[in-house]
């Protein structure tokens, strides 16, 4: 099965234009995107940065009236990946769909399952193999908490906590994640996918792209 994915206008693509700024993917990585959300700058700053600080709002603050808009963003995510993957003949039937695992193990007090909650959405009624397909083991550090990019978790030790547990997946893999940084964790899935399923195709679906800001907009502010 072959497919366009790029000619739905909704997805936008990493491409040469973008790459370089998440320096972890190579050339034949493909991604995919649907807002832009810039690091170190406001819930107010632009629509994507609301609905990302919306959708990684805490699962400790379930019980609280904000949590709403967090369920708000998760079925937004849904029905727009769901009319978007509804143009695409036999992607349901032939495809895996599963989310990268999240930084904090399912055991952790703040594991979040909300990119789960996605692709089990998108995947509801369709027939589809929509399955946590990657497990992990152990928590981490979540990398915008990083500190500085020295300290963060790498491609290779993040594969060293993932394992394959189920059957093999369909020759095409759908990967789904929150924000694409770096590109760490989707190299570190797809690594791991390729090493025990060499033939498979992986593609990367990002709710978001980090974007850097100016430093001359801050250099503006002083003038």
């Amino acid at each position: 099965m072959t497919f366009a994915l790029i000619s739905i206008v909704k997805l936008q693509a990493i491409d040469d234009s973008n790459r370089s700024a998440h320096y972890y993917l190579a050339p034949d990585d493909e991604c995919y995107f649907l807002h832009e959300f810039t690091a170190r700058k406001g819930f107010g700053f632009s629509p994507g940065n609301q609905f990302i600080f919306n959708f990684k709002k805490s699962p400790t603050k379930r019980l609280e009236a904000q949590y709403q808009h967090k369920v708000k963003a998760i079925r937004w995510a849904i029905a727009t990946y769901r009319s978007i993957f509804d143009q695409v003949a036999g992607v349901y039937e032939g495809a895996t769909f599963s989310p990268i695992p999240p930084s904090k193990a399912s055991d952790h007090a703040e594991y979040d399952d909300r990119m789960w909650q996605v692709v089990s959405g998108i995947c509801e009624g369709k027939g589809a193999d929509a399955r946590e397909l990657i497990r992990q083991r152990g928590s981490y550090e979540a990398s915008h908490l990083g500190g500085e990019a020295g300290s963060r978790i790498k491609p290779t030790q993040l594969q060293g906590l993932y394992e394959l547990p189920g059957g093999p997946p369909k020759a095409l893999v759908m990967l789904f994640d929150d924000v694409l940084s770096a590109g760490c964790h989707f190299r570190a899935a797809k690594s791991a996918i390729l090493a025990a399923y060499p033939a498979t195709r992986v593609v990367g679906f990002f709710l978001a792209r980090r974007v850097l800001p100016d430093p001359l907009d801050d250099f503006e502010t002083l003038l």
